[in-house]
């Protein structure tokens, strides 16, 4: 680059791209001009896509400053490899269309995109699993597209995870937007960013008790923070582990019980085959209350029960959700 090398009184330093973008620098246009790039993608989809379902799901758990869904569009931050971007998202039958914010490179967005609906799955080999149970067989048929949403962002996932335990869709919302809005970084065209490891593991307690968490959530928030800061849990190492292996690795962690390790299994790594046989979900939707007896009579849906379970899902979506605005 041929620009003048400032002088160090005239240099502030900060630790990292994000926090020097968020007091309100940027990066040398001549040495990096796609730093503030914005541009857009497209990816051919698969049989059996239904992008309305699939929106409808992410409306239903948008978090206010992170996610929002305006006229068929799904538009969301992320911090990929340490950098911020913001994508705007929308589908119909046959394609898959991104508007990205943010330095990443085009090859990297299709692959998010890819990941974030699931679009290497096979759904004729789940329609296969669950032929022979006509109850599963007539859910799957009035949505045969439905797709698993994962979370790119892994971190997020878990905290999201641990956030809806036991609460409504509208409270882990809440709970999450307050996080987004107290701890949360900045990302391009006006988003927020959900909080990093390392910042939820500094956080202190009084601070996360005054979002409305309860003791024993702040203690699972800063304990998974803590573990996903330092390495001590690695997602790429969970991603690669046998199920029961990456079953028993989240569970050890306080907190962890075996319906958010499913959960997570299923939202974050994308285990098609993840299970939450305790979601009272699931329970409702097979009118069955013997948690052993839906793992057993799940088993005839293998490896797809995952999908299972969003099919079971669909079956009680009903509800309605009212827009919210971020005030920090």
């Amino acid at each position: 680059c041929s620009a003048r090398m400032p002088l160090a009184r005239n240099v502030r330093f900060f630790k990292t791209a994000e926090e020097a973008q968020t007091a309100g620098f940027r990066a040398c246009k001549r040495c990096n001009p796609g730093i503030e790039g914005v541009f857009e993608t497209r990816l051919p989809l698969p049989p059996y896509f239904d992008f309305p379902w699939v929106l409808e799901f992410l409306r239903m758990r948008a978090v206010p400053g992170i996610e929002e869904i305006i006229e068929g569009v799904y538009k969301r931050s992320l911090r990929v490899q340490g950098t911020p971007i913001t994508l705007e998202i929308k589908g119909n039958s046959r394609f898959l269309g991104a508007r990205v914010a943010g330095n990443i490179d085009k090859t990297v967005a299709n692959l998010l995109l890819k990941r974030m609906f699931d679009c290497d799955a096979v759904v004729n080999d789940f329609h296969a699993a669950v032929n022979s149970d006509p109850f599963m067989r007539k859910l799957a048929g009035l949505r045969p597209g439905i797709r698993l949403p994962v979370y790119v962002d892994p971190f997020e996932g878990v905290i999201r995870a641990v956030l809806g335990q036991q609460v409504s869709l509208a409270a882990a919302r809440t709970m999450a937007g307050r996080l987004v809005c107290k701890l949360g970084g900045y990302a391009p065209l006006g988003f927020r960013l959900f909080p990093a490891a390392d910042v939820l593991a500094n956080a202190s307690v009084e601070a996360l008790r005054k979002i409305g968490l309860t003791n024993a959530k702040v203690k699972t928030i800063r304990t998974m923070a803590e573990a996903v800061a330092t390495g001590l849990l690695n997602f790429d190492k969970l991603q690669n582990a046998p199920a029961e292996i990456a079953q028993q690795i989240l569970q050890s962690f306080s907190g962890i019980g075996p319906w958010t390790a499913s959960y997570i299994r299923m939202r974050v790594l994308g285990d098609r085959d993840a299970f939450p046989a305790s979601d009272l979900g699931v329970i409702k939707a097979l009118n069955e209350t013997d948690v052993k007896a839906i793992e057993k009579r799940s088993l005839a849906w293998r490896p797809w029960r995952a999908y299972a379970t969003l099919h079971l899902w669909n079956s009680l979506a009903t509800q309605t959700v009212e827009k919210e605005k971020l005030k920090c």
